[in-house]
């Protein structure tokens, strides 16, 4: 039998809920699942606060038995993520939190540099790996988790490397859709205001400041 297996086998042991009696395995079983809800309370706080304490606990334990491949906590997130994406009991609102919380991650645990482009209304740009734009069916920013469409963009700030999420109008979120092909900030305006049903010009004198802002920050690059 090897390590691998050696350690499946124990792990299935602790979380065999027929040998709970067992003072020893209890004990052993109760730290696990108190160190697995720990990392995952610090590392997707919102989905965590939402979900059912017992369906959590049961998720939890499915994805030790499961098994993580690394020591990292981040990565082991993100593990954590796909393993529950493949489970049916999740509904679409615990799905949507989760993608929330780990873009996050992703983002934060980028070193790469954060480069700020020169400002051309000709020239076409490109989201910054350090950024995101999500949307979500439910209000998730503000936690009520009504049904409500959201744009977010999620971004690292070139000043103190903090990562933070504001919500954006569907305009801005198609301005953004428009500038991941060539089009220039002209024509990603214009494309995303014929989207938006608003008018051109009223469009750029709306989103000028906005846009040059984005280039200034480095979320456009």
């Amino acid at each position: 039998m090897t390590p691998y297996d050696i350690q499946n086998k124990f792990i299935s042991t602790l979380l065999n809920d027929s040998l709970i009696e067992n003072k020893n395995i209890k004990i052993y079983q109760e730290l696990i699942l108190f160190r697995f809800n720990e990392v995952l309370k610090s590392t997707f706080p919102v989905f965590t606060n939402y979900i059912d304490t017992n369906k959590l606990e049961d998720l939890i334990k499915k994805f030790i038995s499961y098994g993580s491949k690394t020591p990292y906590v981040w990565m082991m997130a993100l593990e954590f993520k796909e393993f529950l994406y493949n489970q049916k009991d999740l509904t679409l609102l615990e799905k949507q939190i989760l993608c929330f919380e780990l873009k996050q991650i992703k983002i934060y645990v980028d070193n790469s540099n954060i480069r700020v482009s020169k400002i051309s209304y000709n020239k076409s740009y490109r989201l910054s790996k350090k950024c995101a734009i999500i949307t979500h069916d439910y209000d998730i920013l503000n936690q009520t988790f009504n049904k409500q469409k959201q744009y977010i963009l999620i971004y690292k700030n070139k000043l103190d490397y903090q990562v933070y999420h504001l919500e954006i109008s569907k305009f801005l979120y198609y301005f953004f859709k428009y500038q991941k092909g060539n089009n220039s900030i002209k024509k990603a305006i214009y494309f995303a205001s014929k989207r938006s049903n608003i008018e051109y010009k009223d469009a750029v004198n709306i989103a000028k400041d906005t846009i040059e802002n984005f280039i200034n920050d480095g979320i456009l690059v």
